[in-house]
C-alpha cells in the first residue's frame, strides 16, 4: 500500500516537472537558433560588401618585352587595376627581343617594343632571322607613346664633355671595344659609316682612345668656359663642319691640341679649371648584352650604321642585319661593360668616371639615374641636340620633321604594343585604357615620355 502511494506521488511530480524542463529547453533551441542566425547574416552580409568592393579576379592579362617600356606600362597597369580589379595584370621586362618572341610564342599577351617592329620581321620564322609570330592570325602593331636613346655620361662628368658628334661616338666605340676586326675597311668588313665622310678605317685600331683626345664639345658652343673652335686640326683628319677631328685613317693623334680643337676633353694645359679629371683615362663605352630596341635605335639612328644586307629604309630603324644590336654590327664591347636591361647600362656608366653609354631616355630622367645626358650631333648635323619631352621637345620635332635641324632629335623611337590578332576582351579593355587621351598623356607625362597625342 505505501509502495502504491510511492509511486502515485512520484508520477505527479513528474508531470508537474515536465513542463518547466520543455520549456527552458525550447528557450535554449530559440537562443541558439537566433544565434546561429544571427553569425550567418553578418557573414552573409561581410561576404556581399566584400564582394562589391573587391569582386573575384575573372581573367588575366601579361604583358612583357622592353625595359623602356616597361615604367610607361607600370603606371598603366596599376591605375587600371584600380577600377578593374576583376582582371589582373602581370607586367615583366627583357627587352625588346625577348618579348616579341615571347609573344609570337603565345607566352605572353602584349608583347613591348622600343624599337620600329616590322610585321616581315615577326612574321617571318626565328631561322630567317625573324620571331615567328607566323601571318595567321597576323601580329598587330599599336603605337603607345614615344622616347628616345640618349648618350649618357656619369652625373659627375668629371671630362666635361657637353657634346658629341656621331662620328666621335662611333671611333670611340670602334678603338676601346677590345674587337676591331670588323673594321678593316668597307670591302671586307661590308660595313659603311656615312658620319665619316669617305674617310676610311684601313688597318685595323689597336689602340683606345683616351679622354683628352676627343673634344669636349662641338664648334661653337661653351665648354671649359672656352667657345670650340678648331685649333690646329691634324693633317687628313675629318674636318667637317662641327665633326671631331677623331679619324685619320686610324690615327687619333692632335697638332695643337690633343685632339686638334681648342678644348679637349679634359683636363689638359690650356682648357678652364672647371675641367676636372685624368685626361689620360681610357674611355670606356658600354652596350647591352640582351637583344634590345635601345641598342637598335642606337646603332640605326645615332651611329647611323648599317650593311648591305641591313634595311635603312623607311625611318632608318634597320641598322646592320640581322637585328640591328651592336655585335651584330661588330662592335665588340667587354662583358664588364655589357648590362642586361637600360637600368643596368645606366647603372654602369653612373658608377665609372670614365664611361659613356647609351639607354632609354625616360630612365635616363629618373631621380637618381647616376647619369647625365650629353648633347648629340647626328649624321648630316652641324649642332648639337639635346632630347626635350612635351609637344614641341626636340623628340617631337624629331618626329614630325618640324623646325630646324637644330630643334630636331635624331634618337627617337617608338614604344609599341604588339599583340597575335586584334586584341579582344581584357586585353583590348586595357589597350583602350592606355589608348585613352587623358590617360596616355598622364602616362607618358609621369614616365617622362611622349605622349601618342602630343605628336
Amino acid at each position: 500500500m505505501r509502495n502504491r502511494r510511492g509511486y502515485r506521488r512520484f508520477q505527479q511530480e513528474r508531470k508537474a516537472v515536465s513542463p518547466v524542463v520543455a520549456t527552458l529547453i525550447l528557450i535554449l533551441i530559440a537562443v541558439a537558433a537566433a544565434a546561429a542566425l544571427y553569425l550567418w547574416l553578418v557573414a552573409w552580409q561581410g561576404g556581399v560588401t566584400s564582394g562589391v568592393g573587391n569582386p573575384g579576379a575573372q581573367s588575366t592579362v601579361s604583358i612583357g618585352g622592353s625595359t623602356s617600356v616597361f615604367p610607361f606600362t607600370a603606371l598603366a597597369v596599376t591605375q587600371f587595376q584600380q577600377n578593374n580589379s576583376d582582371v589582373v595584370l602581370s607586367n615583366n621586362q627583357g627587352g625588346s627581343g625577348a618579348g616579341m618572341l615571347s609573344v609570337c610564342a603565345h607566352n605572353v599577351d602584349i608583347g613591348t617594343a622600343s624599337s620600329l617592329e616590322t610585321l616581315t620581321q615577326l612574321e617571318q620564322p626565328i631561322s630567317s632571322g625573324g620571331y615567328g609570330c607566323g601571318q595567321s592570325p597576323a601580329p598587330v602593331i599599336t603605337t603607345v607613346a614615344y622616347d628616345a636613346v640618349d648618350i649618357l655620361v656619369p652625373s659627375a662628368n668629371t671630362h666635361g664633355l657637353v657634346s658629341m658628334q656621331a662620328d666621335t661616338l662611333m671611333t670611340i666605340y670602334q678603338a676601346n671595344g677590345g674587337g676591331h676586326a670588323g673594321y678593316t675597311g668597307s670591302a671586307t668588313g661590308g660595313y659603311t659609316f656615312p658620319q665619316t665622310q669617305g674617310v676610311s678605317y684601313a688597318g685595323t685600331v689597336t689602340t683606345g682612345i683616351v679622354w683628352d683626345q676627343i673634344p669636349a664639345c662641338l664648334v661653337g658652343q661653351t665648354c671649359g668656359g672656352l667657345v670650340q673652335a678648331a685649333a690646329g686640326v691634324p693633317a687628313g683628319a675629318n674636318t667637317g663642319t662641327g665633326m671631331a677631328a677623331t679619324v685619320s685613317g686610324n690615327d687619333i693623334t692632335g697638332t695643337t691640341t690633343p685632339c686638334g680643337f681648342l678644348v679637349c676633353a679634359g683636363p689638359f694645359a690650356g682648357t678652364a679649371a672647371t675641367i676636372t679629371g685624368t685626361a689620360t683615362d681610357a674611355v670606356q663605352p658600354w652596350i647591352r648584352s640582351d637583344n634590345s630596341g635601345t641598342s637598335q635605335s642606337f646603332t640605326a639612328r645615332l651611329l647611323g650604321v648599317g650593311d648591305s644586307a641591313g634595311t635603312q629604309a623607311g625611318l632608318g630603324f634597320g641598322g646592320c642585319s640581322p637585328d640591328g644590336q651592336p655585335t651584330s654590327c661588330g662592335l665588340v664591347i667587354p662583358a664588364a661593360q655589357q648590362g642586361n636591361g637600360n637600368p643596368a647600362v645606366i647603372a654602369g656608366v653612373g658608377g665609372h668616371p670614365d664611361a659613356i653609354g647609351y639607354g632609354s631616355d625616360g630612365l635616363a630622367r629618373a631621380t637618381g639615374s647616376g647619369v647625365a645626358i650629353v648633347g648629340f650631333s647626328g649624321v648630316g648635323q652641324t649642332n648639337a641636340v639635346l632630347p626635350t619631352t612635351g609637344a614641341g621637345g626636340t623628340i617631337a620635332n624629331g618626329i614630325l620633321g618640324a623646325g630646324t635641324a637644330a630643334t630636331q632629335y635624331v634618337g627617337w623611337r617608338p614604344f609599341e604594343f604588339v599583340t597575335i590578332g586584334a586584341p579582344t576582351g581584357e586585353v583590348q579593355r586595357f589597350m583602350q585604357f592606355v589608348l585613352d587621351p587623358a590617360n596616355n598623356q598622364n602616362f607618358a607625362t609621369e614616365s617622362a615620355e611622349v605622349s601618342i597625342y602630343s605628336i
